[in-house]
């Protein structure tokens, strides 16, 4: 049977609907108070905290690097630059697709994985979130247009421009400026808190040389600025800002045509030359070779490049100028001066030399140079020809009547066994030999037979050509050691005018010395050593290094210098007791060529010593080359000079 239909049930679905619409109308206005509640909450309770947290999203504060300071030689030649360059720089919260930008800059940029891990690495370093990190540094302008093209494939990448360091006279300015590089984590964690804060934004620091020693002068105070960048990372305007101070400009003492003389007349040799101005102690010039090029360091060098170098079988990383090795003859004048100081030898005392030292009681001889010659010695000699005649008899007869204990002490006070210059903390010691020394070091004690070749430099005395320099300064200099400085002058910022650098107490080491005319007359036996030409009625009366400096082409200034000759594996000798040819000994056994010389007259200028690594003879290849170098700086002087004087003869003439 069929269900009937009831009239009255439309009364039922009404109030069901009505029920509905009542609980749908209630929860939206819950939804509604629910909203403005949390409106009311953002605006009024919570404001500032949302407020800041929306800034965080679009306002940024990023470090702005100070300008390093430049370096200029001592007449204002510039020496160490800054250039602009261009570097591709990821923010990397923003650069969405990261890897397949990078995949993309492989091709359009020649993007390596040498570029890849230097990135990571200074991403590590990064101090503050949302700052740009250089990916690749120094883009070339094709490089700049094919990323501009494919900018809208690189979100989070972009080209910025960055000042860098630049040394326009690039490998021979190496060991004098140093260089600076990329700041490392262990340099970093070695900083205080503050020091750290002021590399935030900067990615090089001083690592060698005048660049790490002047650290402090030539960085700079870092700036920052609050920036507001768009969605892709992009700085669409600057809200605050506060400058950075740039780093201090400094003035060296070197001297760029006088070092670029002294690279040139090295040539590919292996050695270091150092020229000191004897008034300051100013350092006019040092040159180490092997050398390398200091850019290569300012942008990280590649492993390929340092694995190069490494591998070199000669470091031209190594600065022979301020590491140690014998001196061979070039302390002879020392030692003379430490005889005549402590009245052993004066300046009529005459020895015999048959051609070799023998201590008494002693069968060993200490031969002479002049030996393996002709089987002969020098004869009658007094110190000065024995300084020019570089008499190895002379010399072993000072040592031993002086003892080791005495010479070790007076070669103390010329600044050997130490780093007395001012500004090169760097710079080796080098080492003077005692009993007490050798009882440390060795578990030995010291034998008679050591002594010897002490008083001629083939002993196990070393010193670097730095403090050779110092030391033929301070005989030029008449016995005044103006201890070795770099810096000559500082501009603070506030005008373009250099102030000169004053050092105070420390600026001068006395050594312990004769009388004046004692110091003058081993004065004079230099002299003796470039200039005295051969004798026809007196064999060996002659220079040492007169044939190779005045006897090749006469002087135009008083040069006073000491030949050395310093042993690599001892004289090498035949069976019969005559010496090997040098030219067939190994290029790596030939004997050290060294000479120190200065400027002799009453002004004394410069003061100079040579080093040449396996250069076998100190008068005929050390020599010339310091000749070199003194002609280059002093010749234009002398030419100066001369036409002041005839200015000056013209105007009294009128």
């Amino acid at each position: 049977m069929a269900h009937k239909f009831r009239l009255d049930a439309h009364k039922q679905e009404i109030q069901v609907f009505h029920r509905r619409v009542i609980f749908a109308a209630g929860f939206v206005a819950l939804l509604v108070l629910v909203l403005a509640g949390w409106m009311i909450n953002l605006q009024f309770f919570n404001h500032d905290y949302f407020s800041a947290r929306s800034d965080g999203n679009r306002l940024h504060s990023q470090f702005i690097p100070p300008t390093r300071g430049l370096i200029y030689d001592r007449n204002g030649r510039l020496l160490a630059d800054n250039r602009p360059i261009f570097n591709l720089t990821v923010v990397r919260e923003t650069a969405t697709d990261f890897d397949q930008s990078l995949e993309l800059l492989r091709k359009i940029v020649n993007l390596t994985d040498d570029d890849i891990q230097q990135y990571q690495t200074r991403l590590s370093r990064r101090a503050v979130p949302h700052t740009s990190v250089p990916l690749k540094i120094k883009l070339s302008d094709d490089e700049i247009a094919r990323v501009a093209v494919s900018q809208h494939k690189l979100p989070g990448i972009a080209v910025e421009a960055q000042l860098l360091r630049y040394y326009p006279y690039g490998e021979a300015m190496a060991h004098a400026l140093g260089y600076v590089s990329e700041i490392n984590r262990e340099e970093l964690q070695a900083m205080s808190e503050e020091q750290a804060r002021n590399y935030r934004g900067t990615n090089q620091v001083g690592k060698t040389g005048i660049e790490k020693n002047y650290e402090s002068y030539l960085h700079g105070t870092v700036g920052f600025e609050t920036v507001e960048k768009n969605n892709r990372g992009r700085v669409t305007r600057v809200l605050g800002r506060t400058d950075p101070i740039p780093g201090k400009d400094i003035q060296l003492h070197l001297d760029l045509p006088l070092q670029l003389a002294a690279e040139q007349a090295l040539g590919e040799r292996r050695g270091a030359i150092v020229a000191i101005d004897p008034a300051t102690g100013g350092v006019l010039a040092m040159v180490s070779k092997p050398d390398f090029d200091p850019n290569l360091f300012v942008t990280g060098i590649s492993r390929d490049q340092l694995a190069a170098m490494n591998r070199s079988r000669y470091s031209p990383m190594f600065n022979r100028a301020i590491n140690p090795r014998v001196p061979g003859s070039t302390i002879k004048p020392i030692v003379g001066l430490a005889g005549l100081y402590h009245g052993i030898v004066d300046q009529e005392f005459v020895i015999n030399d048959p051609g070799f030292y023998r201590l008494p009681g002693r069968s060993r001889p200490y031969y002479d140079w002049t030996w393996w010659v002709d089987k002969s010695g020098h004869g009658p000699v007094d110190l000065e020809r024995a300084i020019y005649q570089s008499c190895n008899t002379y010399f072993s007869h000072i040592a031993v009547e002086l003892g080791i204990d005495t010479l070790h002490d007076y070669l103390l006070t010329w600044g050997f066994g130490s780093n007395a210059a001012l500004d090169i903390p760097d710079a080796n010691p080098g080492l003077v030999p005692s009993p007490a020394w050798k009882r440390e070091t060795r578990g030995e004690p010291w034998y008679p037979g050591e002594t010897p070749p002490e008083g001629f430099g083939n002993g196990m005395f070393q010193a670097t050509t730095l403090q050779m320099a110092s030391a033929a300064a301070t005989i030029a200099n008449h016995g005044v050691m103006k201890r070795p400085r770099m810096l000559k002058a500082l501009n603070d910022g506030t005008d373009d005018d250099f102030a000169d650098i004053i050092f105070g107490d420390e600026d001068v080491l006395q050594p312990l010395l004769p009388s004046p005319e004692d110091i003058a007359y081993v004065r004079k036996a230099m002299e003796h050593t470039v200039s005295k030409p051969y004798d026809r009625e007196h064999r060996r009366h002659e220079g040492t290094a007169y044939p190779y400096v005045h006897g090749a082409e006469p002087l135009a200034y008083p040069m006073g210098g000491k030949s050395g000759t310093a042993q690599v594996v001892g004289v090498q000798v035949d069976a019969r007791g005559n010496r090997i040819d040098p030219e067939e000994i190994n290029q790596d056994h030939l004997n050290h060529a060294m000479f120190i010389a200065f400027d002799a007259s009453p002004q004394s200028r410069i003061a100079v010593a040579v080093y040449v690594e396996n250069g076998e003879g100190g008068s005929s290849v050390a020599g010339p080359l310091a000749r070199e170098v003194l002609d280059a700086y002093l010749l234009p002087i002398l030419e100066n000079e001369k036409l002041d004087e005839e200015a000056m003869l013209l105007t009294s003439s009128h």
